[in-house]
C-alpha cells in the first residue's frame, strides 16, 4: 500500500502563538477537529495547512483554512506601556509614516495581536479605525501617556499635545472614510503594476501612494494569521522590481514584523540570547529557515534580507533585538548561571568587520545587558559595568572599538571618565601583538587595527583624542611592517616583476592600512615599481597575446586607482 503523499495539519492559537494541535489524512476530519477546537470559547483561532510532498521529497505548505477572533475574553485590552521618548509627529502624512506606525505597532500591540492587523491596515481602513476608537479608552490612554513623554522636558503642555495628536487621528479617520468606497484595480500581479493602474484613474483626486497602500491593506486585511500577512507581503515583493514599489511593501513588512510572528519565524530557540543572535541572522539574510515554524514565509523573508530589499524592516527587526538585548528578561532562562556566558556568544555575534552591527545602538544595548549582572549603582557601577564589557572582549582592538562606539551613546556620555581611562590603557599597548589578538594571522591583526583607527576617527571624542588614537596605532602599524617585513614579503626580488607590483597594489586597495604613515610606506614601494625604465613593457613581458596583454595592463591601472594611486 502506497503511503498519502498529503496530510492536514490543525493548528490552534494560544497566547498569539500558533502550535500544531494534530496531523491528518483527510481534510474532512481535519476542518471537523478545526470546528471543535473553535466552539471553545478561550481558543483564539484554528486553522488547516495542508501538506503536500512533492516528487523530489520537499514539502509544499498551503494553508486552507483560517479563522481567528478577538472574541477569546481573557479581560480588558489595555495600552502597552513605552518609556521611550516617541518622534514628534506634527502632520497626518507623519503619524502614518515609518517612526510614527511603529509607535502605534507598540502601544496597541495587546490590540492589533487580538484583531490580527497591522497599524498599515488600521489607519487606511475607516471601519477598523473606528473600531479602535469606540473600543474602552484606548486611544485616550495611548494619546495621553504619548503626549506625556514628548513634553515631559519641553516648554509645551502635555494637554496642547494631545489636541494635535487628536486632530491628526481626525485627519487621517476622515480620509479613510473618503475613500472607503473607491474604487480601485485588482492586486491581481505585481504591486508596481496595481500603482500605475491608480495613476492613470482620471478621477483620482487622491494621492497615488495613499490609494496603493489602501487597496493593499483592502487585501491584506483577508489574511487572518501574521504568517499569512507576511506570505502575501512577501510574494509580492519577490515578484516585483520596482523600487518605489517595493519601498511601500517594506514599511508594510516593517509592521507585520512588529507582531508576535518574529517567534514564530525563529521557531523554538533554547533561550532569548540565541532567539537575538537568531534575528540578527535574519536581518542578514543568514538565517536558518529549517528551524522555523513559519515555512516557506521564512525562506521568502531571509531571501529578501539577503538582497537587501527590505531596509526598513531589516531596521525594525534590528530594533526588536535591541529592545530585547536592554530588557530584564535572562538571555537562558533554565540557568542563571550562563547569563555572562550567553552574552558573551551575543557580543561575538554583534561584533562585524565594520564594528558592532548598530554602532553606538548595540554598544549601549549590550552595557545595559551587562549592567544587570551587577549590585553597584551609581558612578561606581557605571565604572564597573563599562570595565567589565571591555574586559569581555578578546582584545585592546575591539576593547577601543567598543568604548568609541559607547562613546556616541547617551549611556556613554554618562561615562566619559571610566572610557577615557580605558582610552588610555589601549595606547599603552607595546606592539601590534600586544593590541590585537596575538593568534590572529598577520592580515587580520591589520584589518582589526584599522577598524579601530576608522572607528577613533569617527567617533565623538575631542579632535586632540581623536589624532592621539589615530596617530598611536598608524606608528603601531607602521612599526609592524618594519618588523615583519610585510612589504618586503609581498615584493618578493625572485618574482616577476607583474606578480611583485599586482601583490603590492592588492594590499594597498585590501583595507588593511588606514591612510597615514604606515600606508605611505607601502606605496612608497609600489612608486619605486612603477619609475623603472619601461615598467610597462616589462609588466606584459611574457605575454604573446598581444589584447590579453594590454587588458592585463588596463586592469593593473584600475587597482592603481582602487588602491590610490589615481
Amino acid at each position: 500500500m502506497v503511503a498519502s503523499r498529503e496530510n492536514f495539519e490543525v493548528q490552534v492559537s494560544k497566547s498569539g502563538r500558533w502550535t500544531t494541535e494534530t496531523v491528518t489524512t483527510k481534510e474532512e476530519e481535519a476542518r471537523a477537529l478545526a470546528k471543535k477546537f473553535l466552539a471553545d470559547k478561550k481558543c483564539e483561532g484554528a486553522r488547516i495547512v495542508r501538506n503536500w510532498m512533492r516528487s523530489d521529497g520537499t514539502m509544499d505548505e498551503t494553508e486552507i483554512f483560517s479563522q481567528t477572533r478577538s472574541g477569546a475574553d481573557d479581560g480588558p485590552i489595555r495600552i502597552s506601556q513605552i518609556d521611550e521618548v516617541p518622534e514628534k509627529c506634527e502632520t497626518p502624512e507623519e503619524f502614518m509614516g515609518t517612526q510614527g506606525r511603529s509607535v502605534v505597532n507598540r502601544i496597541f500591540r495587546s490590540y492589533l495581536d487580538k484583531a490580527i492587523l497591522t497599524p498599515t491596515e488600521l489607519m487606511h481602513n475607516y471601519k477598523e479605525l473606528k473600531r479602535l476608537q469606540e473600543k474602552d479608552t484606548l486611544v485616550p490612554s495611548a494619546v495621553d501617556r504619548v503626549s506625556l513623554l514628548q513634553t515631559k522636558d519641553s516648554e509645551q503642555d502635555s494637554k496642547s499635545r494631545s489636541q494635535e495628536i487628536f486632530k491628526s487621528i481626525d485627519d487621517i479617520s476622515a480620509r479613510a472614510r473618503r475613500v472607503e468606497n473607491v474604487k480601485l484595480p485588482k492586486l491581481s500581479g505585481r504591486f508596481s503594476e496595481a500603482i500605475k493602474e491608480i495613476r492613470g484613474q482620471a478621477s483620482q483626486t487622491e494621492d497615488v501612494d495613499y490609494l496603493a497602500i489602501v487597496l493593499l491593506s483592502r487585501d491584506l486585511i483577508n489574511a487572518r494569521s501574521w504568517v499569512g500577512k507576511l506570505e502575501f507581503l512577501g510574494k509580492l515583493a519577490v515578484e516585483d522590481t520596482d523600487p518605489h514599489a517595493l519601498e511601500l511593501l517594506d514599511g508594510v513588512i516593517a509592521d507585520v514584523l512588529g507582531s508576535n510572528v518574529v517567534q514564530e519565524i525563529l521557531g523554538w530557540q533554547p533561550g532569548l540570547g540565541a532567539a537575538i543572535c537568531r534575528m540578527f541572522d535574519l536581518a542578514d539574510g543568514k538565517f536558518p529557515t529549517e528551524k522555523s515554524d513559519a515555512g516557506e514565509s521564512a525562506e521568502i523573508l531571509n531571501r529578501l534580507f539577503a538582497e537587501h530589499k527590505l531596509p526598513i524592516s531589516r531596521a525594525c527587526l534590528l530594533d526588536r533585538a535591541h529592545r530585547q538585548i536592554r530588557s530584564p528578561n535572562p538571555l537562558y532562562r533554565s540557568e542563571s548561571g550562563k547569563e555572562l556566558e550567553e552574552l558573551k556568544k551575543l557580543i561575538e555575534r554583534t561584533m562585524t568587520p565594520t564594528g558592532f552591527i548598530s554602532g553606538s545602538e548595540t554598544a549601549e544595548a549590550l552595557t545595559i545587558r551587562y549592567s544587570r549582572q551587577l549590585e553597584q549603582g551609581g558612578a561606581a557601577g557605571r565604572k564597573a559595568t563599562v570595565n567589565g564589557m571591555f574586559r569581555m572582549l578578546p582584545d585592546r582592538a575591539l576593547g577601543l572599538i567598543y568604548i568609541c562606539q559607547l562613546a556616541g551613546s547617551p549611556w556613554g556620555a554618562e561615562a566619559v571618565a571610566d572610557i577615557a581611562e580605558l582610552v588610555d590603557y589601549c595606547l599603552s599597548a607595546r606592539h601590534l601583538g600586544d593590541f590585537c589578538l596575538r593568534t590572529l594571522p598577520p592580515k587580520e591583526k591589520m584589518l582589526r587595527a584599522t577598524l579601530a583607527h576608522k572607528t577613533a576617527a569617527a567617533s565623538p571624542f575631542p579632535p586632540s583624542v581623536r589624532d592621539k588614537i589615530c596617530g598611536f596605532i598608524d606608528t603601531m602599524l607602521e612599526a609592524y611592517l618594519v618588523t615583519e617585513q610585510i612589504v618586503e614579503k609581498l615584493d618578493h626580488q625572485d618574482s616577476p616583476l607583474r606578480d611583485r607590483a599586482v601583490r603590492l597594489v592588492q594590499f594597498c586597495a585590501a583595507g588593511v592600512l588606514p591612510e597615514g604613515k604606515a600606508m605611505t610606506r607601502a606605496r612608497q614601494r609600489i612608486l619605486a615599481l612603477l619609475r623603472q625604465p619601461n615598467f610597462d613593457a616589462h609588466f606584459i613581458d611574457g605575454f604573446t597575446d598581444p589584447e590579453r596583454a594590454q587588458k592585463a595592463l588596463r586592469d593593473f591601472h584600475l587597482l592603481l586607482v582602487k588602491a590610490g594611486f589615481g
